[in-house]
């Protein structure tokens, strides 16, 4: 294990005897590799810092910038990510390095001061997912999520060669708690903040909720918008899926989206928005910033944010319920509550119910199914069964192991319609799956309502969704060559071509995307 002074980070940098590499990578800051036992099921990353592998006299330059910097600190750590780096590079500057390590002393400088450390260059790899450091820290490796690692929408859990220290801890987590201005303290044992200039959600826990000591979450989310399209590319639904999911967000269904923690409900939230009408208003309730609003006004989306800070009052719940109320005033709009679990619950289902909310009503929460998210709300949160039947959709994202192995995907495994019937509540599915989707053969009330608001007949609203499948077949096959047709423009082209009244699908929509 080696541990150069500057950092609060062990690094093991020999494999173990019988273990081989499985692929190597450099990232701007330092090496990845990836190693297997001789059996191939355990893999462990491994990172490189340049800091742990530089020599000498590179490292002596390097401790000088370090105590420069904590002796010259910024005026505030709440500023700009241009403004703390432009304060560094300064300093650094002004020890006048030897130019062939000029970057990477500037960088390593920026991670070991006001950054996140090692873990910055972990969180530079498009594949990394979730970071975990579990208490005790300075006796448990850090582990990782990660994406594609043996297969397509392949995922799983892998052990890294990194040991954080105690010290490094407490400072990597009051840097969050500063930056945040959150509480976060053994009365209020969670600090849920955003690393802006990171892309990154980070989720803290300190005594007595975590006994043993500090905890730490990190969550990077995606560059790129997610699209029911890139969610299709990933294997995580189809086409058909696709184009039910749209039609329902284009009739101004209410959807619910279920599953576990890391089955990729806010990934679908996001992508079910780009489904929406142009003109449709959208007012966005979260606690963390994940829905991606910029992308959204980008493409004349009227979206208004509503960040929920518990800081302000103290208690998440009660500054949920106010957002949403002050949202229901806000005029006639589609409302997207980042996630359902509290008092505000009784306010959206209540606003549901009367028609107050104006338009289409989502979000996601925890659940395995449509009846476990039932119970839940019903039971456990005191929504009567009348407003909960405001609920049109429930779709359930599920994790599989594929061939019971220890890797995981992301599938929709459920799209369940909420109907009324005179013995209750039913959950009927509106899709079958065979190692493929289809739809259900029978009769979808929902489906007979939106068509039937479009001025269609239950037929009518079938060709319409058929179309939508159709052309989201062609997207799909196009963007294998050229991804760019997966993105939130594409869809919205899609959607505006059966605006238009666009009949002709496939070949169709091809001609007009090439203006015939």
């Amino acid at each position: 294990m080696v541990k150069p002074s500057i950092s609060g980070y062990w690094i093991e940098r020999e494999a173990p005897v019988g273990w081989h590499l499985v692929d190597r990578q450099e990232l701007p800051g330092g090496r990845i590799e990836i190693i297997a036992d001789p059996s191939g099921v355990r893999q462990r990353y491994c990172v490189l810092p340049w800091e742990h592998t530089a020599d000498r006299d590179s490292a002596k330059i390097l401790a000088q910038a370090v105590d420069k910097v904590r002796s010259v600190p910024p005026a505030s750590l709440g500023g700009e990510e241009s403004e703390l780096r432009s304060h560094v590079r300064s300093l650094v500057n002004s020890l006048n390095p030897p130019s062939d390590i000029e970057k990477e002393l500037l960088d390593a400088v920026m991670r070991n001061t006001l950054g996140l450390g090692v873990l910055d260059i972990v969180l530079r790899d498009p594949r990394v997912e979730d970071i975990y450091v579990d208490a005790p820290c300075q006796d448990t490796r850090a582990y990782l999520t990660l994406n594609q690692a043996g297969g397509r929408n392949l995922f799983g859990r892998c052990e890294t060669n990194i040991i954080v220290t105690e010290k490094e801890m407490v400072g990597l987590v009051g840097r969050l708690k500063y930056r945040s201005g959150r509480p976060f303290s053994r009365s209020s044992p969670v600090l849920e903040t955003d690393v802006a200039d990171a892309g990154v959600r980070a989720t803290a826990l300190c005594p007595p909720l975590s006994p043993d000591g500090l905890a730490l979450a990190l969550r990077r989310r995606s560059e790129v918008p997610w699209t029911l399209l890139r969610l299709a590319e990933r294997g995580s639904l189809d086409e058909v899926a696709a184009g039910l999911l749209s039609f329902l967000m284009d009739g101004r269904a209410s959807i619910l989206v279920c599953g576990a923690r890391g089955s990729g409900k806010s990934s679908l939230l996001s992508a079910l928005l780009f489904e929406f009408p142009v003109d449709q208003r959208i007012l966005v309730i979260e606690d963390t910033r994940e829905v991606p609003v910029n992308a959204l006004q980008s493409l004349g989306f009227k979206v208004q944010s509503m960040l929920v800070d518990p800081s302000l009052s103290g208690d998440r719940t009660s500054s949920a319920e106010e957002a949403l109320r002050v949202s229901l005033r806000l005029g006639e709009s589609a409302i997207v509550v980042g996630e359902v679990r509290g008092r505000e619950a009784m306010t959206l289902y209540e606003s549901m119910r009367t028609g107050k909310a104006g338009s289409s009503v989502l979000g996601t929460i925890h659940g395995d199914g449509a009846k476990e998210v039932h119970d839940r709300v019903v039971n456990e949160l005191g929504i009567p069964e009348a407003s909960f039947a405001s609920t049109d959709v429930i779709v359930t994202m599920g994790l599989i192991r594929p061939g019971g192995g220890l890797g995981q995907v992301r599938r929709i495994t459920e799209v369940a319609e909420v109907v009324r019937t005179p013995e209750g509540l039913k959950f009927l599915p509106m899709l079958t799956y065979d190692g493929k989707y289809h739809l259900s053969e029978r009769h979808m009330p929902l489906l007979a309502r939106i068509a039937s608001g479009w001025g269609m007949s239950y037929e009518e609203g079938l060709e319409n969704l058929r179309r939508r499948i159709a052309i989201r077949e062609t997207l799909l096959e196009m963007g294998r060559e050229d991804p760019a047709f997966l993105s939130p423009s594409f869809s919205l082209q899609a959607n505006e071509y059966l605006w238009q009244g666009g009949k002709d699908a496939g070949q169709g929509f091809i001609d007009h995307l090439r203006g015939r």
